[in-house]
């Protein structure tokens, strides 16, 4: 297992400053460019896999990501995915560029072979990317609607599987604290599979309480802000078990637990989404589902050549697994 000290000596800063930016401790004053580099290594560490490289594809390829650089590091999932595309291209001997969604024209996406966007996009940035021409991948949702190849992830087996994990350890209260996100340009509501199945399959079992599900958004400070309010809301009946949206989520989570002396997973168990870098490296290492990222990017890179060398293909949508993370937030 890749180590803090791993981490620091490849980042080139102190163990502190690793554990501090780690868990977004937000008193420590770094600079961005330290802290992306932080947490990139850390990401980038986690591959075991590296594969030899072939003979140069020549194809040249452009990630599109919904996420300012800001916003992703708030959010470390569609990071991690764009390394398993990144690793997957230098395998094949392709190259890419990241492009953010608002800096995409015409003039600089033209000398291209492919796109694919990472993120959630809306009908009006859909027709936009499918405008320029070119094979077209989506990862995050299902766009078969707009005849483009898609990847996502299984969210909603994963949901069923923790609350029956949490019943069958006597935990019947269960709470959720989860992500709300918009779309750009339209700023749709982007439903959420996680919520959707948490409120069905509860409520199936006659176990669903509206007053323990918070949203807001994706980030540690969003995670700390939401449970400090559930703490002031539900004093006493605060529920036993917590569902939460992201690990980055789940670090602010736990602060505001912490700072209100309510220990996990005693008190309070905590199970959470992504299994990114950071959720082996909080107090208690967190409970998490293994989302296949690194999966998720490498199947883009084939399913985009495979529109390339066919693009009259039919379109297809690929739903990847996921598994549990046993650690110590939970019981």
């Amino acid at each position: 297992m890749t180590t803090i000290k791993d981490v620091a000596n490849e980042a080139g800063v102190s163990i502190s400053t690793v554990s501090r930016i780690l868990n977004f401790d937000d008193t420590l004053s770094v600079g961005e460019d330290t802290r992306r580099r932080v947490l990139e290594v850390a990401e980038k560490l986690q591959y075991k896999k590296r594969n030899k490289r072939t003979p140069k594809l020549g194809k040249q390829i452009a990630i599109v990501q919904w996420h300012t650089d800001k916003e992703e590091l708030s959010d470390l999932y569609y990071l991690q995915i764009q390394y398993g595309i990144e690793n997957k291209a230098t395998s094949l001997g392709a190259s890419i560029e990241r492009i953010t969604y608002e800096s995409i024209d015409k003039s600089r996406i033209k000398n291209f072979d492919g796109i694919i966007a990472v993120g959630k996009f809306d009908r009006t940035e859909v027709t936009h990317l499918q405008s320029f021409g070119l094979p077209v991948v989506c990862i995050g949702e299902n766009y078969l609607e707009y005849g483009l190849d898609c990847i996502r992830s299984d969210f909603e087996t994963p949901v069923r599987k923790i609350i029956d994990r949490f019943i069958q350890n006597g935990i019947d209260d269960i709470g959720m604290i989860a992500g709300q996100e918009l779309t750009v340009t339209e700023k749709q509501d982007v439903r959420d599979p996680r919520v959707a199945t948490f409120n069905q399959y509860l409520t199936s079992k006659g176990l669903y309480n509206e007053k323990f599900v918070y949203q807001g958004a994706f980030g540690p400070e969003s995670g700390f802000d939401l449970m400090s309010q559930a703490i002031a809301d539900l004093g006493e009946s605060l529920p036993h078990g917590f569902m939460i949206g992201s690990d980055s989520m789940a670090v602010g989570v736990l602060r505001a637990l912490q700072q209100h002396h309510i220990n996990v997973p005693k008190r309070v168990s905590i199970i959470s989404f992504n299994d990114v870098a950071i959720a082996k490296y909080t107090s208690p290492a967190l409970t998490t589902v293994h989302v296949h990222t690194e999966l998720m990017g490498e199947r883009a890179i084939e399913m985009l050549l495979d529109r390339v060398k066919d693009p009259k293909k039919v379109p297809e949508l690929t739903i990847i697994g996921t598994e549990l993370m046993e650690r110590e937030s939970s019981i």
